[in-house]
């Protein structure tokens, strides 16, 4: 070999490795811009739901979905005629207004999966399902935020993007799989298996096992032990954001590090955020806890919480029965701060157990929130609240904070539609129901007690001493009477008795297989315990819901909420969506769904 052909054959492999970074840094760009455009796409179709938000919020406050103003009636038809589609409930959604969200999202990554992709290099089509999947592991985290914009930008607080959350998971799982499969399809037919054995790669290959683990534990773990779920999320968080930084370890020569920075930002300050309001919120606060009959605890705060309202929901931490723990529960009242809590396992379970053998005791709390983002009940002429069980927390909230809100010229009605299986879970919320009906307000406030599953006895006739303290619940087990809230104030309460029963949270059996609740044939079921007026059987839901918004005329407001198990829920989405037309009311419906 001529010493002159070195030197040839040296440029010629210079110059082929500079193409080959040349082609690198065009493809890197390339894929930049296509991610810009991705997340410019995400970033318009919440923008379409922002202006939607405040555009119905500002049509209600100037009354323009009341009005007869010729250029406004098409307006207000075209969007009740669309909400009464999407509000529908349709299988493997929340409504088809989710459906539709999910597809548009699915689509567009679809369209930027393969756009301006040469296909016929398989690297090509690997590194754009990499960039794709770091884009979207943002949006996880984003939808995952506790202290997320899109409750104030938006009427989605961080628990009814969940479900996003988890759809955006799966995607990024599907995204990584198939960035790894065709990079290492096309390594190994190539003969480069030493690539795989990169450091940059072993990095990659332990992320992909964490983002596998992740969703699996999602998918199963969390539906049989939330806790120990929770702490593999956490855990396989922080290897997968560790790992996607050791994967693309540079700036300069590959962005993707922006965007494990972003990730690891967002989630570092809502942390931050929520520890600070914990330490902030600690300081000389107790909660007294107390055992009410069939597994509930009741737990009272010493200090009431910034901003908290009577249906939202808020994290408490007690450290005497989780010291690394916190648990999201319904806040029932406000002054002074006030939960009722069902037993199922893990925290409450210990919490309940505690309560029952401490009762009245006062433990070091914190709490932080409140989360949750509803309809103010007061911009309506008519709320109709439904509770399946212990959904009735949640309406409890809702009904405790329009009492306190109301004043002598006040002109809401309330519908209350309660289904319950026994007497010992009406006792949880004794007071608050009698308190109810001995409110100023009563003559509006229009109460519905369903016992589903009444066994048929004797009442008992309460003790002396139970029936002259206020605010107590007959029960096996004599317990300190717990503080009055601002919603039980300045009444005596009488105490309910009767056969045990239960009710769970995300008990089923509170609707039948359809999800229908059907009330008795006969209303000679109408009695009273402790002159609460109670209804044998169950409630025709769908008929109370359709008769409550016939009585509105058609300049009137109606919010129909509830909270309960899926087929209830179902039911009541499905008939607020029957309702909603032109000629009648405005109708406004909101579910809360049991789980997290």
């Amino acid at each position: 070999m001529s010493s002159s052909s070195v030197p040839a054959a040296t440029k010629t492999a210079e110059a082929a490795e500079a193409a080959k970074q040349a082609w690198l840094l065009a493809r890197q760009r390339e894929n930049a811009e296509i991610l810009s455009f991705y997340a410019a796409s995400l970033g318009a179709l919440v923008a379409v739901f922002i202006i939607a938000h405040w555009t119905r919020i500002l049509a209600n406050r100037c009354g323009w979905s009341q009005s007869s103003n010729f250029i406004l009636t098409p307006f207000v038809a075209l969007t009740r005629i669309a909400r009464r589609t999407f509000v529908r409930k349709i299988p493997g959604f929340t409504s088809l207004g989710h459906a539709i969200l999910v597809t548009a999202y699915v689509a567009l990554n679809l369209l930027f999966s393969f756009y301006r992709t040469d296909l016929s290099k398989p690297t090509d089509l690997a590194a754009r399902f990499g960039w794709l999947a770091a884009g979207n592991m943002v949006l996880v985290v984003f939808l995952a935020l506790k202290n997320t914009p899109f409750a104030i930008l938006t009427a989605y607080s961080y628990e009814r993007l969940n479900v996003l959350h988890q759809i955006s998971g799966y995607t990024t799982l599907v995204y990584a799989i198939c960035h790894g499969c065709v990079y290492a399809a096309y390594f190994i037919h190539e003969g480069r298996v030493n690539v795989l054995r990169e450091e940059i790669v072993t990095a990659a290959i332990i992320l992909g096992f964490a983002l596998l683990f992740s969703v699996l534990a999602g998918m199963i773990l969390r539906r049989f032990n939330y806790e120990l779920f929770y702490i593999i999320h956490v855990a396989l968080f922080i290897v997968i954001v560790v790992t996607m930084g050791l994967h693309r370890p540079e700036f300069e020569k590959d962005r993707v590090l922006y965007a494990t920075v972003v990730i690891g930002a967002l989630w570092f300050l809502d942390r931050l955020i929520r520890v600070s309001r914990l330490a902030y919120n600690s300081v000389n606060n107790e909660a007294s806890i107390y055992a009410l009959p069939e597994q509930g605890t009741r737990i009272v705060l010493k200090k009431p919480l910034h901003r908290a309202r009577p249906g939202k929901h808020c994290y408490v931490w007690l450290p005497k029965i989780r010291a690394f723990e916190t648990h999201p529960f319904t806040i029932v009242a406000s002054d002074p701060m006030e939960m009722i809590i069902n037993t199922y396992s893990g925290f409450t379970r210990d919490l309940h157990k505690y309560a029952a053998q401490n009762p009245g005791a006062s433990l070091k709390v914190s709490v932080e929130g409140p989360y949750g983002t509803l309809p103010d009940p007061m911009d309506y002429d008519k709320v109709i609240l439904v509770a399946g069980g212990s959904g009735a927390t949640f309406t409890f909230g809702i009904a405790a904070d329009m009492l306190q809100r109301m004043t002598e010229h006040s002109k809401q009605q309330i519908d209350f539609i309660w289904a319950v299986r026994g007497h010992d879970n009406l006792s949880w919320f004794t007071h608050h129901l009698n308190h109810i009906r001995n409110h100023a307000h009563a003559p509006r406030i229009a109460l519905k007690l369903h016992l589903t599953k009444l066994v048929p006895s004797s009442p008992a006739e309460p003790s002396s001493t139970a029936a002259t303290r206020p605010a107590s619940i007959a029960s096996k087990d004599s317990s300190p009477t717990p503080p009055l809230s601002a919603f039980t104030k300045n009444t005596q309460y009488p105490t309910i008795s009767g056969p045990s029963s239960s009710v769970g949270l995300r008990d089923e059996s509170d609707v039948d297989e359809k999800g229908i609740m059907r009330q008795s044939e006969s209303r000679s079921g109408m009695t009273s315990i402790s002159d609460l007026p109670i209804i044998h059987g169950r409630p025709d839901t769908e008929s109370e819901i359709k008769a409550a918004v016939r009585s509105l005329s058609k300049d009137q407001r109606v919010l129909i909420a509830a909270c309960g198990p899926d087929g209830l829920l179902t039911v009541v989405r499905n008939t607020a969506a029957s309702c909603i037309s032109v000629g009648g009311p405005a109708v406004e419906v909101h579910c809360e769904q049991f789980g997290w």
